[in-house]
């Protein structure tokens, strides 16, 4: 009955962040118009922030867990897992729903970067200590890259596709604000907790998983398609408008977002473990990367067919992850 309860708690906490993200993108972006912040600013930091938001309540709540070997991989297996569904579930879905136009720009400055950084945070987690581990210098180093993207995003000359934004009184967007921060705050919290019970006195319990195991496959699967869903809604419905470089433009900052700022930040506050499997599915997340800017670049477009290519890979890597939870890898 109490795993019952627990799963219960994951499902409302995921509703917390969903909405919370939601509220805070459209008072933020309210905000900001009303001080005339550029279009660039609201959809390249705000949306993408906004959209990373549930990653970031989850992995900063895990790091402030009393139990830190066991939340790190719920930590870490989260980034990596939400990474890995942006470029295959939501760029999937979004290129089924009407192939994804790619500009000629994004291979000189976002694509370099995007693999850039997948390969300095498997280097850091990996080479740079013994125990495997992201410690604080580390973190620090991903949180100055971060910031030199964003004065690169901010100071390029290009033109960036926004959304329409949904203005709202600014005493509206404020309480919104503080509700959204409140939401996803309170969210990570429960997914967190449930996510851990889950697997601890679920998946060992009854599937005699072992706790890193199990705190793994639920990070890689539950957790991470959980917080990906803000990413999975915007991409799509921003594909069936039409509007497809909003979908590549959404999942990119999002994995920008993740990988540097996300983990960055939780990094600093405490040391984020990394056990085998996560290092593994880091060589697996490169290797996605660079399949889908190959789909990208070839026509300058991600295809319907592409699109399939990517959902059967993520069905791939998700029946991987679970055989490989229960030992058969």
């Amino acid at each position: 009955m109490d795993i019952l309860l627990y799963v219960i708690l994951l499902l409302v906490g995921f509703v917390f962040l969903i909405k919370g993200a939601d509220f805070f993108v459209v008072s933020s972006s309210s905000i900001a118009h009303k001080f005339n912040v550029s279009p660039l600013v609201i959809g390249l930091t705000l949306v993408a922030f906004g959209t990373s938001l549930p990653e970031l309540a989850v992995s900063f709540a895990a790091a402030l867990s009393v139990q830190p070997g066991q939340t790190a991989d719920i930590a870490m297996g989260n980034i990596i897992g939400s990474n890995i569904a942006n470029l295959t579930l939501i760029l999937g879905a979004s290129a089924v729903a009407l192939p994804i136009i790619v500009k000629k720009s994004m291979s000189r400055k976002e694509f370099p970067f995007l693999i850039g950084m997948t390969v300095l945070i498997a280097i850091l987690g990996f080479f740079f200590q013994a125990d495997a581990q992201i410690v604080w210098w580390e973190a620090l180093i991903l949180l100055i890259v971060f910031a030199y993207y964003m004065y690169l995003m901010l100071t390029g000359e290009k033109e960036i596709p926004t959304e329409e934004i949904k203005v709202i009184d600014m005493k509206k967007a404020i309480l919104l604000l503080f509700i959204g921060i409140a939401g996803v705050s309170i969210g990570g919290t429960m997914v967190t907790r449930g996510a851990e019970y889950i697997a601890i006195n679920g998946l060992v319990t009854f599937a005699g998983m072992s706790i890193t195991k199990a705190t793994t496959l639920v990070g890689l699967s539950v957790v991470a398609l959980g917080t990906s869903l803000p990413e999975l809604v915007t991409s799509v419905v921003a594909a069936k408008k039409g509007e497809s470089e909003i979908a590549l433009g959404n999942v990119v900052g999002s994995n920008v977002f993740n990988t540097l700022f996300i983990v960055g930040l939780s990094g600093i506050v405490t040391p984020l473990g990394l056990n085998g499997d996560v290092l593994i599915d880091m060589i697996i997340l490169i290797a996605i990367t660079s399949v889908m800017i190959i789909f990208s670049i070839s026509k300058n477009k991600i295809t319907k067919v592409e699109g399939w290519i990517l959902l059967t890979i993520y069905i791939f890597y998700i029946t991987y992850i679970i055989f490989r939870a229960l030992g058969h890898f």
